[in-house]
């Protein structure tokens, strides 16, 4: 592994959190996607968690090392370097700010839209003379993931019963699909140790709940991510650089009526350690309208959605405050 430059101190502000965490640690539901069993496994864990690891995923461990090496590169440039490459409108390069409404955190980050050919242009102006290496590390990548992410989707459709196999990963294979890319460095945060007492937990990436259909995460061997529970209490997430970590979205929560919970998680900062994390999102076409499947709903069951377009609801979620709930302004009231 590389070793990452450590910046300095002043150019990420953190922010101090009160956390409730389990004192039991409920193991994090493990799914073997060349098992027979997987479809099965991925329903129960997005019901109950809304998150879960996959192993055997079939993306090449050389693609990942490859995309993490060049992230490791470009995160240890000096930052009015990096800085070149911002600020994020919403593609580009961010430090310490999440979003337009206030949100910090102890992180910097590249953003990319996952449409291959958008990023074509981009990646002149942010990485300067040599982009290729880069951007075929990015692809390759890329393609890999979105390749997983709609064979997982496929199980969902075929563990929830759905005639049409594809009905959530054609989302993602259409080529209007809004889905992004997101590269997290969380340097180290040596003030923590200084605290002596004091709460110690300082947010690398404060909690949230993704908007998208699916999230694909993959992090370096550095501890940080946590998960909330149906309890409201935050369990941490063992790291695993050879796994990736799946996120049930708000929109899927919305596609199954509620039966799947997108997850609460968040991201706090390492005292010594440097934490890389690459998340693929994927989303569906702005124009796709997102309501409950009606093959889920069962007899007179009502939607507890109103009908929505993904440009609507990604428009009311990067309007709002990383906490917040978003999901709440589309919610139907039920007699």
């Amino acid at each position: 592994m590389v070793a990452l430059a450590k910046p300095a101190i002043q150019q990420f502000p953190f922010t101090k959190t009160s956390c409730k965490t389990s004192t039991l640690f409920p193991a994090i539901p493990l799914i073997d996607l060349s098992k027979p069993d997987a479809k099965t496994l991925i329903i129960k864990a997005c019901e109950e968690f809304g998150f879960f690891k996959v192993i055997n995923h079939g993306v090449p461990l050389e693609f990942i090392s490859r995309l993490e090496a060049e992230a490791v590169k470009f995160f240890s440039l000096p930052l009015p370097e990096k800085a070149q490459a911002g600020p994020p409108r919403p593609f580009g390069y961010g430090n310490k700010s999440i979003g337009p409404n206030g949100d910090v955190g102890w992180v910097e980050y590249l953003l990319f839209t996952a449409n291959q050919e958008s990023n074509l242009q981009r990646f002149v102006s942010l990485l300067g003379k040599n982009p290729e290496k880069f951007r075929g590390a990015l692809n390759d990548y890329l393609s890999a993931v979105k390749k997983m992410a709609c064979e997982i989707l496929e199980l969902m459709a075929d563990g929830l019963k759905i005639q049409q196999r594809n009905v959530f990963s054609k989302l993602l294979m259409d080529e209007q699909s809004d889905s992004v890319f997101r590269l997290n460095h969380y340097p180290p945060c040596p003030d923590i140790q200084s605290l002596n007492g004091i709460n110690s937990n300082m947010i690398g990436f404060g909690e949230h709940t993704d908007p998208q259909i699916i999230s694909v995460l993959r992090s370096n061997n550095t501890s940080g991510l946590q998960i909330s529970l149906r309890d409201g209490s935050w369990i941490s997430v063992p790291p695993d650089q050879n796994s990736f970590f799946i996120n049930v979205g708000d929109s899927l929560q919305v596609l199954t009526n509620g039966r799947f919970k997108s997850v609460r998680h968040r991201v706090l900062a390492n005292s010594s350690k440097s934490r890389v994390s690459m998340i693929y999102f994927g989303g569906p076409p702005l124009s796709e309208k997102i309501a409950p499947l009606p093959s889920l709903m069962k007899g007179h069951e009502q939607s507890l959605y109103k009908e929505f377009t993904w440009f609507e609801y990604k428009k009311s979620a990067y309007s709002s405050k990383l906490a917040d709930n978003r999901l709440i302004h589309f919610e139907k009231i039920v007699a």
